[in-house]
């Protein structure tokens, strides 16, 4: 007998629960192994409740949620659909994917990423194969099959060169991913492309494939303050050498550019960044960002004496977010305590060498970031080690806290070859 209350609970935990541990994932209030022991056992739980279901709670209960608005309901619905890898879900899924919401697309493009198994691959590298499907489709099943496979199955020349953004870059993040062959004229023409998504793909892809076209592009897009240069800003902070660093900082004088220099300059290790991020602590609208650069390279907490409450924003209230950033919840610096720890203890830090949470940078100390730093920092070490292990080393973030644990377990520090050196060290081909 189907205790359907018992089912529904399942369905409504598990969808909030996702909304949870998406959040998680990006929250600096959390390490690795609490998301693991948090909402991530407690999501894989109900989500196992509901597949306990079999086909009447796919047709009662399901599928049905697959017509709701709410995000969770619709991602655990589609999740719980795929783990047993059946073509028809993904077709419904899919089916006019191209009028659905974005809210609706990504969620699809999330289940795709993570659920199912060998046979949703096999599935997504035939409608990649056949290559009819909407644009839009072929990204999102690209995207999946990339990530999802360790090797190429797939051939990428048609959709290197789709004149489809969306396509182009899943393509070139599949390049990395892959470490497909790319001759120097395709690696050109993304790196020119006035697509910011199609740039910031071609950027990762280049490097993995050890282009030096791509650090050079990454340094002039920081150089001349182009628009969209986050990824191009981040890249050159934890690859750049001094120089490189201090053409970022100089940066910090255009207002629009603040927010994604100070992001950047905390992935850096750099002492000089600490000084150019310090009169930020006085700014705000980026306090919070200047601080966290601030401890990623220093490892002081913004806690205790070094933090203070936020001053009241009444009148940015209108442009507040409906859904607050994970930046927004990092504490609020003092900004006199942290100028004056940072006089007492900057003779600790040398000049041109990386730092990383007060320590000089070692690949034993990025491997144990990864699993004990808070988990908004781990995105940028995770991009850092796949380009310092010339893609060896593949981390997906955004993928099961459990699997992440698992293969970092598995990890030695001789996996990351270049811990600490500026990128043009190992970025030499054409």
């Amino acid at each position: 007998m189907i205790l359907w209350d018992i089912l529904e609970e399942h369905l409504n935990e598990a969808a909030f629960l996702w909304g949870q541990w998406e959040r998680s994932l990006r929250s600096h209030r959390y390490v690795l192994r609490e998301v693991i022991d948090g909402p991530e056992e407690r999501l894989l739980a109900h989500v196992e409740g509901l597949r306990e279901g079999g086909a009447l709670a796919i047709e009662r209960l399901l599928r049905p949620a697959l017509e709701e608005e709410e995000a969770g309901l619709f991602c655990t619905a589609a999740f719980t659909l795929l783990s047993d890898s059946m073509a028809a879900h993904l077709d419904t899924l899919l089916d006019g994917f191209d009028e659905a919401s974005e809210q609706r697309q990504s969620c699809i493009r999330r289940v795709l990423e993570l659920g199912g198994g060998e046979a949703l691959t096999a599935r997504l590298e035939k409608i990649l194969t056949e290559g009819t499907a909407p644009a839009s489709v072929l990204a999102t099943a690209l995207d999946a099959v990339s990530l999802r496979q360790p090797h190429p199955r797939v051939e990428l020349k048609p959709f290197l060169s789709s004149a489809v953004p969306r396509l182009q870059a899943a393509a070139l993040r599949a390049v990395g991913r892959w470490l497909s062959p790319l001759d120097t004229a395709a690696m050109a023409r993304p790196l020119d492309s006035p697509d910011a998504s199609v740039r910031d793909a071609a950027l990762v892809a280049g490097l993995l494939l050890g282009r030096r076209a791509a650090w050079s592009a990454c340094r002039h897009f920081v150089d001349a303050r182009a628009p969209a240069m986050a990824r191009a800003a981040l890249l050159v902070a934890m690859g750049g050498q001094p120089k490189d660093i201090e053409m970022l900082t100089k940066a910090l004088g255009a207002p629009e550019l603040q927010g994604d220099v100070l992001r950047a300059l905390g992935t850096s290790g750099s002492p000089a960044a600490v000084e150019a991020c310090l009169p930020f602590l006085r700014n705000p609208k980026v306090a919070h960002l200047a601080a966290e650069a601030i401890s990623t390279i220093t490892g002081l907490v913004v806690e205790g004496p070094f933090r203070r409450e936020a001053p009241d924003n009444e009148g940015d209230e209108d442009d507040a977010p409906l859904v607050p950033a994970p930046e927004d919840e990092l504490p609020f610096p003092d900004h006199e305590a942290i100028e004056a720890w940072w006089r007492e203890q900057r003779k600790r830090f040398m000049p041109g060498t990386r730092y990383l949470h007060g320590q000089p940078m070692t690949a034993a100390l990025i491997l144990e970031a990864l699993q004990q730093a808070p988990m908004l920092r781990r995105p940028a070490l995770a991009l850092n080690v796949t380009i310092r292990s010339k893609g060896a080393v593949r981390l997906n973030p955004d993928g099961f806290a459990q699997e992440q644990w698992a293969q970092l377990s598995r990890l030695r520090p001789a996996s990351i070859s270049h811990p600490a050196q500026p990128y043009s060290d190992f970025v030499q081909t054409l």
